[in-house]
């Protein structure tokens, strides 16, 4: 390569760093090597997959009409070899079938230019065509996402036939169409972020972004950057400009869960946001105007919270334009069948287990006890037995000893409602008892002995930190008998294996 190609390529190279787009760097290219006398005009034709014309890059005045330049563009796409018409030099760019487009030259001064123009022209051609590709499968991804999101909260996958949930969710749809801040209150686990989505997914910011955000998981700093992004150089770390939560959500719904657990500096800044409709950057002086709609939830009780002094007025007043309250499942037992049934479902899938019955004893003690977790804690108890479970019916040795053992009835605990040990120990026993006798078996002390010592290392290892060793040091057997016991007791080995 000569000197002047060489000079020629470095400034291509530095206008195409500047400028990486298609038709800028093409023009800049055909403009540089003309400028070098190196040929008087060109054109890029590019073309679809099928062949046809997409679009002309030009640069210079053309020396034949645009119906000659087709011609000898439509000669050289088809014999896939260089050709020539009075004072232009057309090149094929492409290798095998596909010529993605047709480099036409006139007043070529040097074959070796248009060989390098070719080259690198080439190469652009595949790299923007790569990124339209991936660019196409990112949008198609996310539109499969939307869908299934979609899906996910319609009202067909709404679970629950109580009046009180059945409001709550009447209610999201109502002030889904409006722009009003909504404040969803109720118990961990309920399922706040479920309704914010269904507000998202039926207010007309349904193709917008849903950006949920965990206040009580984040320091003030961290929050801080998190919500409102940063610029290069804010504090140490901040190697680049970042855009936070509220500007990502723009145009869409930001969730603010957990909102009562910011500080008093924090609430200051949201009180802001939420009457401005504006941010700065952590380390920035610039305002930026947002369109969002915010959507904040709370275990707490926001009431009492101003009243002591934790948090401000104006914030709760301005968070609480629309107000959600999601009653807890121990309100609403009618509810516990309907989500067992989904969650059996979606986790035997999930699993591949053949689940095909419940045991009535089993939705009995399940529609029984209180669940001071709500329904992220029947969930985890559901999904543990599912996956538990050694044949296809849920049966009741695979409740968790809490639910099995709790009794609403109880004289001796009328807090808590859990029966003494011995009584409800002594109540299964004679259970157990009576099954065995009525079915006629000769293995009482077995079946009974395995569903029992399950429990029992469950809690024992639960104890231990899932710590083998340990377990056996407090059970008073030796690691290899504990090992042994439990795989004999699950069918599930990797439920056990610990380290």
């Amino acid at each position: 390569m000569t000197a002047s190609l060489i000079e020629l390529l470095d400034a291509i190279t530095d206008a195409r760093v500047a400028n990486p787009t298609m038709k800028a760097s093409v023009h800049a290219a055909l403009r540089l090597a003309g400028g070098a006398g190196l040929l008087t005009a060109g054109r890029l034709m590019m073309l679809r997959f099928d062949g046809g014309l997409r679009e002309i890059i030009a640069h210079g005045e053309a020396g034949q009409n645009e119906e000659a330049d087709l011609a000898l563009m439509a000669t050289v796409r088809d014999a896939h070899a260089p050709s020539s018409h009075g004072a232009c030099t057309a090149l094929p760019l492409g290798k095998a079938k596909r010529v993605h487009a047709v480099l036409i030259l006139e007043g070529l001064a040097d074959p070796a230019a248009g060989n390098l123009l070719a080259d690198l022209f080439l190469q652009w051609c595949v790299i923007a065509e790569v990124a339209h590709q991936e660019k196409a499968e990112l949008i198609d991804e996310n539109h499969q996402l939307r869908e299934e999101l979609k899906t996910q909260f319609s009202d067909r996958n709404l679970v629950g036939v109580s009046g009180a949930f059945r409001r709550v969710v009447e209610q999201a749809h109502r002030v889904a169409a409006s722009t009003a801040t909504v404040l969803i209150h109720g118990e961990t686990g309920t399922g706040k972020e479920m309704i914010a989505r269904i507000i998202h997914e039926h207010s007309p910011r349904a193709n917008g972004p849903f950006i949920p955000v965990n206040c009580g998981a984040l320091s003030e700093s961290l929050l801080e950057s998190e919500l409102f992004g940063h610029v290069k150089g804010a504090f140490t770390g901040a190697v680049a400009d970042r855009k936070g939560r509220f500007e990502a959500a723009n145009g869409g719904t930001i969730f603010l869960d957990e909102i009562g657990e910011v500080s008093q500096g924090m609430q200051v800044r949201l009180l802001r946001v939420l009457q401005e409709m504006e941010i700065e950057r952590v380390g920035d002086t610039r305002i930026r105007k947002l369109d969002v709609r915010v959507i904040a939830a709370t275990n707490r009780v926001l009431e009492k919270e101003v009243e002591q002094g934790r948090f401000r007025a104006d914030l709760f007043y301005r968070l609480n334009v629309v107000y959600l309250q999601i009653p807890a499942l121990r309100g609403r037992s009618e509810d516990v069948p309907h989500l067992v049934e989904h969650f059996v479902n979606q986790y035997a899938q999930r699993n591949v287990k053949y689940i095909t019955s419940i045991s009535r004893e089993v939705m009995d003690a399940m529609k029984r006890y209180p669940w001071p977790g709500n329904v992220r804690e029947l969930e985890n108890c559901v999904e543990k037995m599912v996956v538990m479970a050694p044949t296809s019916e849920l049966t009741p040795d695979l409740l968790p000893f809490a639910v099995l053992a709790f009794d609403p009835h109880a004289e001796n605990d009328k807090v808590h409602g859990l029966a003494s040990f011995e009584s409800r120990l002594s109540a299964e026993m004679r259970s157990e008892t009576l099954a065995a006798v009525q079915r006629g078996a000769v293995d009482l002390y077995e079946v009974v002995r395995a569903k029992w010592e399950r429990h029992l290392f469950e809690a024992v290892l639960d104890a231990c930190g899932n710590n083998k060793s340990k377990a056996a040091q407090l059970l008073g057997i030796t690691r290899n008998t504990l090992a042994a016991k439990l795989k004999d007791l699950s069918e599930v080995k990797r439920e056990w294996s610990v380290g």
